[in-house]
């Protein structure tokens, strides 16, 4: 059976697995006026509040509106949100992303660098950046929290958070199964129910979903297009194609086991595993340098998704090996000479597993105690040729495996009408091994090949623990005014041991310092939230604030010589806001707004060339972690949803923001002038859709959506023009048929209508030895045809 076979029949069992789990039941419409405006309730603030009444800068965003979207995982939900940026696959790393808010955030996967932005399933923290593009599985609701929740959600949410709530277990039947095709041969399914084990008492949830895709970036081989016999040939069909990049191929489950213990204590467990077997990232050569490509041309067409990629390392002989081993005394051998070509993987597996256990008790009176326990693992391995042509100038395999424990209790209470408070604790236990492969045979030679060129393997385990206390309360100061005091403390340790082997698996030769060598980072802050906010009727309520959040220190994760192991600092931040939340036209109309002005002192990035901390001041090999320096950030956010009439529904946000450097570290190397990167100076995105009454035969809802970002830079070092990101503008569309009785749906949608060529990251260097650059084209327009059934 081929793979596209097996495919079909998989998405052929989702699709009909609820019909077998359970029958097939009338489902009646939702209570309440069907024209209001959604109302969402969130908990960002410990309990469950109206947006409306929510005091901080926060979008939220239901299943049903991420669906009408057509957003099928976290990147696409939490963009629509102002000054949000997810850029999925960033710097050519599969299952992976960076995510920044309001200018703060990280791209570096490397789980020894902290992320900027917390990112959570069901109140779980994930520590890493690996795997952090969520799926969409039966989700509830998106909460995307903007400004530093050092104080609400803790752990390195500097910059903010993005929560993902999926739907609980339950009595009422809620099943729904789906399957979708389209483009570049496109099938997925996706399917869920509730099922009553014990009445009133125990309810179990299942959902699984699969999706399959062909690549959309095709890799050529160069001889066969260009009737050459420079490479050797690698062509194994007569059309020059040796294969694609951009496919997917994605299977994830989840099962939420509920059990209401008594009428005091409820309980849910809930396990959930991906398996992600897709293609590496589209790639596409976009910088070449004569000094190792000859007179070869390898950059493809501006438009062009193609590259002359083959995933064929070469390792090359370093002339200071040959010159060291010729002043060497008789006998002395310096190192080992370079090993065979090998190939590299062509796609980026992942294995994700997570055990999550949720436990309410209620205390008697206003209290009630939450235990949220999790445990998760994940095994991930990248292939990143870093020039995306035949020859070899930057190869790296890497591989993360990483298992974490989580442990948080929170005791929420009120005091009578003056007080609602909630105190607790929270714990991370964390163990990771980055192995990886590095060739750097460099750009100085035709074909690859520099005076150091660099070939070796490492395994550095990594050991991260986190503990805080926090207190977060709520004063009732008069009918309508409350003050907010809140406060965290952390503490932080990790510990990173290095070592770099050849590929013999001996010290290599040249990074003798690096073998078996310890680094420790200790570390702790404390974080707070001063805010006041006033309703002043049931529709209009303004708040201000000042916050301060956090962001772990530790040691460079990749240094090529010991002069680079060195620490970095925490970076923290101070934010002062105002906001708005607002309703008009029986609230038929909403508007919130907020402004900011952040102090961001010790910003961490990364750097490629570093010469203070390279033997000889050579300004690279280098990738090093350090504090960049000082900034102050500043920016307005606006976001509206409107239904002027029945059936009619305008939303739009809208994000501008001002990121300047107030100092530099000079050791960086970079300027004043400069950005952080992935933060656009100007977000904004917008939709409209329309009902149409098709009598008995239910309705349709024709949808459009606008998404824009100004240009941003991939690189710290805004010096390099090649690392720029466009502006660019995308459209998407969709057109749903809802069947009468809401049990029946189908749905037309086209991404990317407009067919737009863009790049979502780039990572090019100019200077020695590498002379290349690759970025990552975004996917073409693709359409798709998904039926649903609700049971």
């Amino acid at each position: 059976m081929s793979r596209r076979s097996k495919w079909i029949v998989s998405s052929g069992a989702l699709t009909s697995l609820v019909g077998l789990m359970v029958p097939a039941i009338g489902h009646s419409e939702d209570a309440g006026k069907k024209n209001e405006l959604e109302e969402v309730v969130v908990t960002a603030q410990f309990r469950a509040q109206r947006l409306q009444d929510t005091p901080i800068a926060i979008s939220a965003i239901s299943a049903d509106t991420l669906a009408s979207r057509s957003a099928g995982d976290i990147a696409a939900a939490a963009n629509a949100a102002p000054n949000v940026n997810i850029s999925k696959g960033a710097l050519g790393f599969g299952q992976t992303a960076a995510v920044f808010i309001r200018g703060i955030g990280q791209s570096d996967p490397h789980f020894a660098v902290e992320p900027g932005v917390g990112m959570y399933i069901d109140d779980v923290y994930y520590g890493v950046m690996t795997g952090s593009v969520f799926g969409l599985l039966d989700v509830d609701r998106v909460e995307v929290l903007r400004g530093p929740q050092g104080t609400l959600a803790g752990k390195n949410s500097i910059g903010g958070s993005v929560k993902l709530f999926t739907k609980r277990a339950g009595p009422e039947p809620d099943a729904y199964a789906e399957t979708t095709f389209g483009g570049r041969n496109l099938i997925g399914g996706r399917a869920a129910t509730n099922i009553t084990l014990l009445e009133d008492k125990l309810f179990l949830r299942v959902a699984v979903a699969g999706r399959r895709s062909d690549g959309y970036v095709t890799r050529l081989d160069y001889d066969c297009v260009n009737g050459t016999h420079l490479i050797g040939t690698s062509r194994v069909r007569p059309d020059c194609k040796l294969g694609t990049e951009g496919g997917e191929e994605v299977l994830t489950g989840r099962a939420a086991l509920r059990w209401i213990i008594n009428e005091d204590v409820e309980d849910q467990l809930i396990l959930d595993n991906t398996q992600d077997r897709s293609e590496n990232p589209a790639s596409k050569l976009i910088n070449q340098n004569a000094s190792w490509a000859g007179t070869a041309n390898f950059i493809t067409g501006p438009h062009s998704y193609t590259n002359y990629e083959n995933y064929i390392s070469k390792p090359q002989e370093s002339g200071l090996r040959l010159l060291l081993q010729s002043l060497a005394p008789p006998g002395v051998k310096v190192g080992n000479p370079p090993g065979p070509a090998y190939a590299m993987p062509q796609t980026t597996p992942l294995d994700a597993t997570g055990v999550t256990n949720l436990l309410r008790w209620n205390l008697g009176g206003s209290m009630h105690l939450d235990s949220i326990t999790g445990y998760r693992k994940s095994d991930v391995q990248f292939s990143t040729p870093g020039d995306g042509s035949p020859y070899s100038i930057n190869d790296q395999i890497w591989r993360l495996k990483h298992k974490q424990f989580t442990q948080e209790l929170r005791l929420t209470g009120t005091m009578g009408s003056l007080l609602d408070w909630t105190v607790g604790a929270f714990y991370y236990d964390a163990n990771g091994v980055s192995s990886l492969r590095v060739t750097i045979p460099g750009g100085t030679v035709v074909g690859g090949g520099d005076f150091v060129a660099l070939d070796l393997l490492a395994r550095d385990p990594v050991k991260t623990s986190s503990k805080s206390g926090f207190a977060h309360t709520v004063w009732h100061l008069a009918d309508g005014l409350n003050a907010t005091a809140a406060v965290r403390y952390t503490s932080d340790e990790k510990t990173y041991t290095f070592n770099r082997w050849d590929d013999r698996l001996e010290p290599h030769w040249l990074l003798i310092g690096l073998q078996n060598l310890p680094k420790t980072y200790k570390g702790n802050n404390t974080d707070y939230r001063l805010g006041i906010d006033y309703k002043w009727n049931s529709d209009l309520m303004t708040y201000a604030q000042v916050s301060t959040g956090y962001k772990g220190g530790g040691v460079n994760p990749r240094p090529y010589y010991v002069t680079q192991a060195v620490p970095y600092q925490p970076e923290k931040l101070t934010a002062y806001e105002i906001g708005a939340k607002s309703q008009f036209l029986d609230r038929r109309l909403t508007l919130n707004a907020s402004a900011f002005f952040n102090k961001y002192k010790d910003f961490q990035g990364t750097i490629y060339s570093c010469p203070a901390f390279t033997p000889g001041n050579a300004t690279s090999p280098c990738a090093m972690t350090t504090n960049i320096g000082d900034a102050d950030i500043k920016g307005l956010e606006l976001e509206m949803q409107a239904e002027p009439v029945d059936g009619l529904r305008f939303d739009a946000s809208i994000g501008k923001l001002s990121f300047k450097y107030t100092k530099i570290n000079p050791t960086s190397g970079l300027s004043l002038g400069f950005k952080n990167v992935y933060t656009p100076d100007l977000n904004l995105s917008a939709g409209v859709q329309y009902e149409f009454s098709a009598g008995s035969h239910g309705s349709v809802i024709p949808r459009l959506d606008y998404s824009y970002h100004s240009d941003f830079f991939t690189d710290a070092d805004n010096n390099k023009p090649l690392n720029k990101i466009d502006s660019q503008g995308l459209v998407n569309a969709r057109l749903t048929w809802k069947g009468p009785n809401d049990q029946w749906e189908g749905a037309l949608a086209v991404t990317n209508l407009t067919d737009e060529f863009y790049y979502v990251s780039k990572a090019a260097s100019t200077t020695a030895p590498y002379f290349d650059g690759t970025g990552r084209p975004g996917e073409p327009r693709q359409w798709s045809v998904t039926v649903k059934r609700k049971f």
